[in-house]
């Protein structure tokens, strides 16, 4: 399987906190508490796909920075192509994620002028010319690359971040997309499987998938009147729940595109497969 995914990177230091609200303190001793790695929605479901067995490409703009090293070590160490990252920003997108006891956390970004990027459309038609899917975010620099894609025959998965309605303006292009993931997260004062269903009436994706965290997934596939729920596994305590959503994707992905399995089936292989992805020994990979 090959795959293009387009998303950012980013240097991520993780820091436990108590709780939220995280009560002051004029200083904290961590001991072997803080750690820093690369992360982002683009890296980490670039891994996820790696670490499955897919041949992938990333496409993210980063600075010539140490950060930005540390992201194409990291990708290098995975196998992940990154001929077409940029080296044209001042500084690599950097995140603090703090993380509770309970596994709650808080992503804290900071994308400098990533977003203003663009990438040339010959050269990622090049690259996705072949490919069994490419993975994009909803950015601002993956909005032209979608319809260039489908004009190559590529499915298209696309991850809506932060989607807060079916009718959200700066998603409207992105809903052409094959399939559509995203979270529940700021989605709480809504009836869920009514979310879905006005968003495939608006959109052209054959397969919409919400994750729902500790409560597994809804998805339509193209043959469900009513979304279908899959129910999450259970791995016991979560001491950290960041990336489980990428996880998913990843996995989604490959289900879809790698083993070809029905949408049912492959939904049902991401669920399991992002519990799987937080359990300590996986996240240490």
């Amino acid at each position: 399987m090959r795959a293009v995914v387009v998303g950012i990177a980013n240097q991520q230091t993780r820091l436990p906190v108590a709780g939220f609200p995280h009560p002051y303190s004029p200083a904290r001793h961590l001991p072997g508490g803080i750690e820093d790695t690369v992360g982002g929605v683009g890296f980490n479901v670039a891994a996820g796909l790696a670490r499955l067995g897919a041949t992938v490409e990333l496409i993210t703009p980063l600075a010539n920075d140490a950060p930005g090293q540390a992201v194409l070590a990291a990708a290098h160490r995975l196998g992940i192509g990154t001929s077409l990252c940029t080296r044209s920003l001042e500084r690599t997108p950097r995140s603090v994620v703090l993380v509770d006891a309970a596994g709650r956390r808080q992503v804290n970004t900071d994308l400098g002028g990533a977003l203003a990027v663009s990438f040339d459309p010959a050269a990622f038609r090049a690259t996705a010319a072949g490919a069994d899917v490419c993975v994009l975010g909803n950015l601002d620099f993956s909005r032209p690359l979608l319809p260039v894609a489908q004009r190559l025959g590529v499915p298209v998965v696309v991850d809506l971040q932060d989607v807060r309605g079916p009718d959200h303006p700066y998603d409207q292009d992105f809903l052409a997309a094959d399939t559509l993931v995203m979270s529940h997260e700021r989605l709480s004062d809504q009836d869920l499987p009514g979310f879905l269903c006005a968003l495939r009436s608006r959109s052209r994706a054959s397969l919409l998938v919400l994750t729902l965290g500790a409560d597994g997934s809804l998805a339509l596939a193209p043959d469900d009147a009513d979304c279908r729920h899959t129910p999450a596994v259970d791995i016991g305590p979560v001491p950290d729940t960041t990336g489980a959503g990428d996880a998913f994707t990843a996995a989604l992905a490959h289900a879809l595109h790698g083993l070809r399995l029905p949408a049912r089936k492959a939904v049902r292989a991401a669920t399991a497969h992002a519990a799987c992805h937080l359990s300590p020994g996986e996240r240490r990979r």
